[in-house]
């Protein structure tokens, strides 16, 4: 009798932690396929023309005017160490909030928007040395598919050693030298 009770409150547990899915983005970095909650995707909009701000890491592009709010856009490319590449019609910008921070993420390609349940996260240790990037928070499974699980406090987090821009641009006139206060870059 009691090992009836139990499976019955394993098999209550497990549709519990099943039923409380929750929504990813996902998106394609350089024919990779990752993914984000969608809790801190404020929108998605097509590339557009930035404002370059010296003195800053090569993957930080710039900023735009997002309706009145300055936003830095980085490109996820570069942030993961990948060969730059042009942009296309499919390019877009993930606006994404972390914390106090409103960031625009430049991806290859949106996907889709999926449910995800716990039991698909795979968050060990042994998955995060696997993928050797301290970017990335896990393996996701999606069906026949993987995806890499960002670690958005990562990716936003400058660390002093990164890469900065070797020359800088030239600068049109009329175009913004620094962020308005308090706006952080990355």
């Amino acid at each position: 009798m009691k090992k009836t009770s139990r499976k019955r409150q394993r098999r209550g547990a497990s549709a519990k932690k099943s039923a409380s899915a929750e929504k990813y983005l996902t998106f394609y970095i350089d024919g990779q396929l990752y993914c984000i909650p969608t809790s801190q995707v404020v929108e998605i909009i097509r590339i557009q023309p930035m404002t370059f701000l010296p003195n800053l890491p090569d993957y930080v592009k710039g900023v735009i005017n997002l309706r009145g709010k300055i936003v830095p856009v980085i490109d996820m490319r570069l942030r993961l160490h990948k060969e730059e590449k042009e942009y296309s019609s499919r390019t877009s910008v993930v606006i994404v909030e972390q914390g106090e921070n409103t960031v625009g993420l430049i991806v290859d390609a949106v996907k889709d928007v999926l449910d995800v349940t716990e039991d698909q996260i795979d968050e060990t240790l042994q998955s995060r040395k696997a993928i050797g990037r301290r970017f990335v928070r896990g393996i996701v499974t999606l069906g026949r598919e993987a995806a890499l699980f960002l670690d958005l406090a990562e990716v936003l987090t400058h660390r002093g050693a990164e890469s900065r821009r070797k020359e800088p641009r030239e600068q049109p006139e009329g175009e913004a030298r620094q962020l308005s206060s308090g706006q952080p870059v990355a």
